[in-house]
Order: C-alpha cells, then structure tokens, then sequence
C-alpha cells in the first residue's frame, strides 16, 4: 500500500514538471507558479450525539496539495486594491492514516479554486491569507450495511473548504519556500446524512516555482488619482434584496428519504468603508420544510433572523460573511429563544444591479444547508450637509 502511494506521488510530481515544461511558452507574460506541499494534521470532530462513534477517527494524518497559481501585478485595479493577490487551483489529497479505522472513511481528493490575500506588503516575505472553495470526492460513505460506522460523511461528492495562514519566504528570484497553517473541511451541507463532516487541523511546508522570471507590479504611481476637487459632495450606501434556496435530506436521523426544501429571503443595509470592504446590518425571513419534522409542535415555522454582514469586494465577483442570531421558538410562544449561525457567500455580479449566489449555512460551526439564488443591489448616492461639503473644496476648482 505504501510503496502504491509513493509511486502515485512520484507520477503526480513528474505530470506537474512536464505540464510546466510545456505551459513555459505559453504563459510567458503571466506570474505563474507550480507549487507543491506536504502536510501533517489532526483529525477534528465537534462534540455532538455522535462523538463517541467519531472519536476513534481523531488522530494525525498526513496530506498532499498540488496548485498552480497567478500572481496578479496589477493589470486591474482589485489587485491594487487587496496588494496583488495570487489566484489559482489545488489539488489536495488524504488517505487519511490508510489503516483499518480510517478504511471506513476512504480517500479524499478535492480540487479547489483559491485567492491568497498578502497582509504583509513585502514581496520577498509574505504573510497570506489563503480561501480556498470547491469541490471533493471522499471513496467511501455511510451506508447502513455495509459501512455503518461511517457517521462522519453521507456522500461521495462534497464541498471542500481550505482557510489558512501561510509565510513565503523567497529563496532565489522564481524559488520560494512556502509554510502554512490552516483548516480543511469537507462537508456536503446538509444534502445527504449523516453529515457530521470532517475537518483537518494542519500545518505544511512546501517549494513554489515561477514557470518563467516574474512580471514586477506597475507602479501604482502611473495610475490615474481622484484629486479633492473632484468630489462631488456625494457619498453612497447600499441596499441589496436576496432570495435563496436550499435543501436537507434526513434520512439517517427519521429515516425518511424526502428532501426538504429552505426558503431563505433577505436584506441587507451596507456602507462602503473602503473600495473593497462593505460592513453593515441584515435581516431574514427563512421556511425550513424539514422543522415540520423536527419540530412538529410549532404552528408557525417561520424563523427572523438579525445578522452582521461584511462584504469583501473583487471585481465582479465578491464574499459576504454573515454572523447573526435566529428565532429557534414558535413565533407564537412566549418564549424566547434565539440561535447563533454563521453564513458564508459567494456572488457574481451580471451588471451594477444583478447578482448571483452560493451560499454555506452553519449553525454553531456545524453545517446546516447550502443554497444558491439571486439577488438585486442598489446604491443610494446622498449629499453631505453643508459643513462637511466645505472640506472638499478646492481653491483651483470652486463650487
């Protein structure tokens, strides 16, 4: 088994020389890396109903990640904006320890897009922040004969979520070293049970190579400036309109093998702090048709919510963050009862107006359903009064 996965890695390694000796001409005029890491990490899982079946998967294991990455120099003005990220895919692999309780979980392959945010300015050492959502493929499920130990995943096809923090350190001018520290979860959302999901708590380190010597960043001093007087005493907030739909399956826990569809409608109040960064408030309305079973005393299902919501702007695409709290008693009870949950959403924009988008649901870190929709943005332009107007005044350029 083990001399298999060497030779796998060996034949992953010598695909990605070739690719690169291949891709050398054609990518000439881009910021390309090949980079390739190894992993050591500690297998997670929450403390619920099922952590005692869980607990034996708790242990330490090692895993693989493949990528090949852009570094942008600013040829659009996001990249300016965020200090010239770098985007690309990974290809990340686990067997998961490859020993006899952990045959009940299978492999893991996943294959994901990221963006890699610098915090730190400096480019011959960086400190990044790494988001990485895709998709993965886990060999083995839960089945309730043949592999009914298996609480943790539901299905084969799930969704792969990486967040970490990384340090490159460059070595030679197309040579860096790369070392990280992060999380990677796998979950379906909700769409198949039981979903307990797995998450890796790991640490990496790895080499990254430039295909060919890398572009320099244009010099943001050739880039046109917006001067005082140019203002036009307008400031702006926005508003945008949501609808969204998801859906749970429960068969595992009621033993029923319908799916139940989630209604969630929202709104959202926004200030833009910055041209990349949107911070403000929220309200929503969800129907979750699956309360009817597992809440079957309540009368009214529909469940307000209040949340907080930032939103970290790209060009057409963007990622909104949501913390909030949610009605978790009957609306008609006097009672009250509020529950804490986290949402995480990507949106493309068609036009000023229009969007699309995927949306995570997490209840207490612990998923609950994804849904996609679509949405309407408005911005609302307003004058400042009249004293704060004065500050903008440009001696050259009277009002």
């Amino acid at each position: 088994m083990e001399r298999q996965n060497r030779h796998s890695i060996l034949f992953v390694l010598c695909t990605l020389l070739l690719i690169s000796a291949s891709a050398k001409a054609q990518l000439s005029h881009r910021n390309y890396e090949v980079e390739a890491r190894v992993h050591y990490g500690y297998m997670y899982f929450q403390n619920d109903e099922y952590h005692s079946a869980l607990g034996r998967y708790s242990r330490h294991t090692p895993s693989y990640e493949f990528s090949l990455h852009r570094n942008t120099y600013g040829e659009h003005r996001w990249e300016v904006l965020h200090n010239y990220p770098s985007i690309g895919f990974t290809f990340y692999y686990s067997g998961f320890g490859n020993d006899s309780i952990s045959a009940e979980l299978g492999k893991v392959f996943a294959l994901y897009p990221f963006i890699n945010f610098p915090i730190t300015p400096s480019e011959s050492s960086q400190l990044t922040f790494k988001l990485g959502v895709g998709v993965s493929y886990l060999t083995n499920k839960f089945d309730p004969k043949e592999n009914f130990h298996n609480y943790a995943i539901g299905s084969h096809v799930n969704a792969a979520i990486n967040l970490s923090f990384e340090y490159r350190q460059r070595i030679v001018e197309r040579l860096h070293w790369v070392t990280s520290a992060g999380l990677s979860h796998f979950s379906n959302g909700a769409t198949r049970s039981p979903n307990m999901g797995i998450n890796i708590l790991s640490v990496a380190t790895g080499l990254s190579w430039y295909l060919t010597p890398p572009k320099a960043h244009i010099d943001k001093k050739l880039r046109p400036k917006n001067y005082l007087f140019e203002f036009d005493g307008k400031r702006h907030f926005v508003t945008d309109y949501q609808y969204t739909l998801g859906f749970k399956d429960l068969s595992q826990q009621y033993g029923t093998h319908q799916y139940f569809f989630v209604h969630d409608l929202a709104a959202n109040f926004m200030f833009q702090i910055t041209e990349r960064d949107r911070v403000g408030m929220g309200v929503e309305l969800v129907y979750d048709n699956s309360d009817k079973i597992t809440k079957p005393d309540w009368d009214l299902y529909l469940k307000p919510g209040l949340l907080f919501s930032y939103e970290m702007l790209l060009d057409r695409v963007s990622f909104m963050f949501n913390v909030g709290l949610r009605n978790n008693v009957p609306l008609n009870s006097k009672a009250f009862g509020m529950l804490f949950y986290q949402k995480v959403a990507a949106r493309y924009y068609f036009n000023d107006n229009l969007f699309a988008t995927l949306a995570f649901t997490t209840y207490d870190i612990k998923a609950d359903f994804i849904s996609v929709g679509i949405g309407y943005h408005i911005q609302h332009k307003y004058y400042l009064p009249r004293y704060e107007k004065k500050r903008y005044r440009s001696p050259v350029f009277p009002r």
